[in-house]
């Protein structure tokens, strides 16, 4: 009955710690369609002018020092439809080669960025 208690205990703080480490991953955001789009390599932000924390999401991503292209939808309208960007702030990992490599809906942690790049080879 104790092995039953104990195995019933590990499998509830597994559940939990996943469940966990979902919540705080932050919101997501659904796959772009990238297409015949060209991406430049590094990070492209996509923003809108009177978005707050568009800002910060700026913020965090020129403090890589890592190239930058911002992507607003009041100028560029047209990319965030054929991209299917539905939301802002979004900043997205492109290796050297072109390649999406990682999505970040929201203002993402310096850390989680960092970390980001890195898988990127930047």
């Amino acid at each position: 009955m104790v092995r039953l208690l104990l195995v019933g205990g590990v499998a509830v703080l597994a559940v939990g710690g996943a469940w966990l480490a979902r919540a705080l991953a932050g919101p997501r955001h659904p796959p772009l369609t990238m297409g015949d789009v060209a991406l430049p390599p590094g990070l492209v932000v996509f923003t809108a002018t009177k978005c707050s924390r568009c800002r910060e999401a700026l913020a965090v991503a020129r403090s890589t020092g890592v190239p930058l292209r911002e992507v607003t939808h009041e100028l560029e309208a047209g990319l965030f439809t054929a991209l299917g960007v539905e939301a802002v702030p979004l900043t997205l990992v492109v290796d050297q080669r072109g390649d999406p490599r990682r999505l970040l809906a929201g203002v993402p942690g310096k850390r989680t960025l960092r970390r980001a790049l890195a898988a990127a080879g930047w």
